[in-house]
């Protein structure tokens, strides 16, 4: 008998999950729904909603097939509309990946893009409204609302999985879009058996799922019915991604977004059985979501940074996989570091810690100039030698970095340490012709770099030797060109403080020192370099300048540079004030270590962060409101029920801090989040509304939040000792019957953001 290639939907094979499974004692079996000829489950209800039109006369020649779809159903339809004969307009979101569009497009499907802020909402309003308007013209398929949906997997997918399982299966496992698969199964497999479980899966609100839709989001389809389900359970985006990704790792099943999330949850529900069969649907394919990052192993976040070297935000790609490499311009250490400096490593050290709670590897290597004027001319004016005075310094400056809660780097580069690399450095440049001997001094040369000045943005026209480049008494071809080796001064002899070098006597530039270990540890075209704002020209440039001469690549892929701090114009009216302000200024102030750091690390790196005490005791206050909702989290009672949707206020706690973190650092919307959050949470602890799961899942979040921002703590005694004494002497008022007094003191600790929760008493 002659066959369609509508033929051949259905039928799919049923396929057993071995490495996966984290059970023995549970079998996993997918049904593996791409190997229907149009690539996905959807075929099953697209074939049967034309079918059900044609019998009922809705649909005839003549008639265009409409319908909103986020790409599946509309292969579906186009695969049969080709078929059958019939023209057919799709509306979908303008967010919908690439293959999909073409797939369209390719099996001869009209497409209407719509606005993707709306998301399928707005492909369904207006396929709604171009249905409404123009009867004779269309049929709507109209997937959300059609019991063909529902019905194709009644007497199709259903009946299969039960005869393929031989009537062994325990549950069912699927996700939710139109949630068609989830109700047509459930009412037949119960049919089977009543005690088959049937657990659906759905996404959190905000989630990047595609194809899948949390029933809050967006128009709830009208065949949905959640008394069909046995329980519904979230599932978090990147427990779904990872998961897809190790089904083909692991599994050989190269499928889709919604796949991964269906086996993420079998294998949780597997752990928590004794024994059984659980049945995972595999909607579709993975190719369908090759332009999205699923399966790009480099790119594990999708995070933005502002390249200073283009001014513009660019997607974040490290040049291995896996991997970054983290450069930040480091210390003089011929004194304490100041505030300005301090923001800088707080910085690169949040942007560390948030690039390994994504799941990278982080070399970080940070230069330490101990040779230079200002360490020299410093051991001189204590009569100290040079590295002894700048050992203790550099002492000063790790113990500062630890005081600040900053990672140690994998590296601190001494300049002094790596004379060898520098001269071999500069003797490549000569011999290219980059590099130039004058008077026993070494200089590049700016007009063989065509590219100087590009970087900065600097015109070269414009600058004013001995202003705004390092003129000082030596002589050069071009007064721009700039120092690698300087002559050593008579004073530097006499001590010994001096490079024999074929050019002379010389000291390295601070220019040269930075490129040369920065290429030694990291290599040519490095992931990111944490530099100031202000060292942009004419350092940054000849930094750049002397790569790319020695590698041809540029130093690094990204240049982020962060602002410095800035006195308030009230500090700045003092004249007193005008010099550099130092950690210990702060802490002369009363202010604690993590105080000092989540005031650093609040405003956004390209921009100025102004000091003031005022600011300072803001921050203090801010923190005070994070530690209050930890301590109301920690004594949550058992006698607490959560009230509204506790998973998906754990998911976006966590997702929103990540989401503005991922747009170039942004830690101010990150922490605007946070207090978002600590407000609802706050109030759902007074209303009894969190349990203790709940509470436990909260704070496991916010520990992995402190992982990043490094200042919070999570043991009663970290508890201010003003609030423990309010809360204390509230108790006692209470023992006492002394209620008037226990309001007074519970309301001047909730103005203070520390929210008490009473446990209920004996009157």
């Amino acid at each position: 008998m002659t066959q369609t290639i509508l033929d051949t939907i259905g039928n799919t094979p049923l396929i057993e999950i071995r490495k996966l499974n984290p059970n023995p004692k549970v079998r996993i079996v997918a049904k593996l729904e791409y190997f229907n000829p149009g690539g996905s489950i959807k075929d099953r209800p697209a074939l049967r909603m034309i079918e059900e039109g044609e019998r009922s006369g809705a649909l005839h020649p003549g008639k265009t097939v409409i319908e909103a779809t986020s790409g599946n159903t509309g292969i579906g339809l186009a695969l049969v509309c080709s078929v059958k004969g019939y023209k057919l307009l799709l509306t979908m979101s303008e967010a919908v990946s690439i293959e999909r569009q073409k797939i369209l497009k390719a099996r001869g499907a009209e497409i209407l893009l719509t606005p993707g802020h709306l998301g399928t909402d707005g492909a369904i309003e207006e396929v709604y409204r171009l249905a409404r308007e123009n009867p004779d013209t269309y049929f709507m398929a109209d997937q959300y609302n059609n019991p063909a949906n529902w019905m194709a997997h009644y007497d199709g997918t259903a009946a299969e999985v039960w005869k393929q399982t031989e009537g062994r299966m325990t549950m069912l496992v699927a996700t939710m879009g139109t949630s068609g698969t989830l109700m047509g199964m459930s009412r037949r497999l119960k049919e089977f058996n009543p005690d088959i479980r049937i657990i659906g899966v759905e996404p959190y609100l905000g989630h990047k799922i595609q194809g899948l839709k949390n029933m809050k989001e967006a128009y709830q389809p009208g065949i949905f019915d959640k008394r069909l389900l046995d329980v519904k359970i979230n599932i978090d985006d990147e427990e779904a991604f990872e998961m897809t990704r190790r089904l083909a790792r692991e599994e050989g099943m190269f499928v889709g977004m919604s796949s991964g999330a269906a086996m993420a949850i079998a294998c949780r529900q597997a752990m928590e059985m004794d024994s059984g069969m659980i049945v995972v649907i595999f909607p579709d394919s993975g190719e369908r979501y090759l332009s999205t990052s699923l399966f790009s192993i480099r790119e594990k976040i999708d995070m933005t940074l502002c390249n200073a070297a283009t001014r513009r935000k660019e997607g974040f790609l490290p040049a291995a996989p896996n991997k970054v490499g983290i450069f930040t311009s480091g210390p003089t250490v011929y004194r304490s570091i100041d505030i300005s400096e301090c923001r800088r490593f707080v910085v690169s050290d949040l942007l560390r810690r948030y690039l390994e709670a994504r799941g990278y590897a982080v070399t970080h290597v940070v230069n330490v100039t101990d040779l230079d004027d200002k360490t020299i001319d410093g051991s001189l004016a204590t009569g100290e030698p040079l590295d002894r005075f700048t050992a203790r310094y550099e002492e000063v400056f790790l113990k500062d970095l630890s005081f600040l809660g900053i990672k140690p780097a994998e590296v601190y580069a001494r300049a002094s340490e790596h004379i060898e690399e520098m001269i071999q450095a500069a003797e490549k440049l000569a011999q290219k012709g980059y590099a130039y001997e004058k008077l026993h001094s070494l200089y590049f040369d700016i007009s063989r770099y065509a590219d100087y000045g590009r970087f900065s943005g600097v015109d070269l026209d414009k600058i004013r030797p001995g202003a705004t480049v390092d003129l000082e008494e030596y002589e050069k071809d071009n007064p721009r060109d700039f120092t690698l080796f300087k002559r050593a001064r008579l004073s530097d002899l006499k001590r010994g403080i001096y490079i024999k070098t074929p050019w002379g006597n010389v000291r390295p530039s601070w220019h040269l020192q930075g490129v040369t270990m920065a290429l030694k540890y990291l290599g040519p075209g490095f992931d990111i370099y944490v530099g100031a704002r202000e060292l942009a020209f004419p350092h940054h440039e000849n930094e750049m300048a002397i790569a790319v001469a020695l590698s041809g690549k540029p130093l690094t892929r990204y240049w982020l540079h962060c602002d410095g701090v800035r006195p308030s114009q009230a500090e700045a009216d003092h004249p007193a004030n005008a010099d550099p302000l130092f950690l210990g200024h702060l802490t002369e102030m009363g202010f604690q270590a993590r105080e000092i750091r989540f005031w650093l690390l609040s405003t956004h790196y390209r921009k100025p962060l102004v000091f003031s005490p005022d600011r300072l005791e803001y921050a203090r206050t801010a923190l005070k409101r994070i530690q209050a909702c930890i301590h109301a989290l920690q004594t949550v009672s058992a006698d607490g029920r959560c009230h509204g949707d506790c998973d998906q206020l754990v998911y976006d706690l966590k997702n929103d801090f990540y989401r503005a973190l991922d747009d170039d650092l942004n830690i101010a919307e990150a922490l605007a989040s946070l207090f978002r959050h600590v407000k609802s949470i706050n109030r759902l602890v007074l209303q009894h509304g969190i349990d203790r799961d709940a509470a436990e899942r909260l704070l496991q979040v916010l520990k992995h939040i402190d992982g990043i921002l490094g200042v919070l703590h999570f043991d009663d005694a970290a508890l201010d000792p003003e609030i423990a004494a309010l809360i204390e002497r509230r108790r006692r008022a209470r023992d006492q019957k002394d209620w008037e007094t226990a309001d007074r003191i519970r309301n001047e600790l909730a103005g203070r953001g520390v929210i008490v929760r009473d446990e209920k008493c004996n009157a």
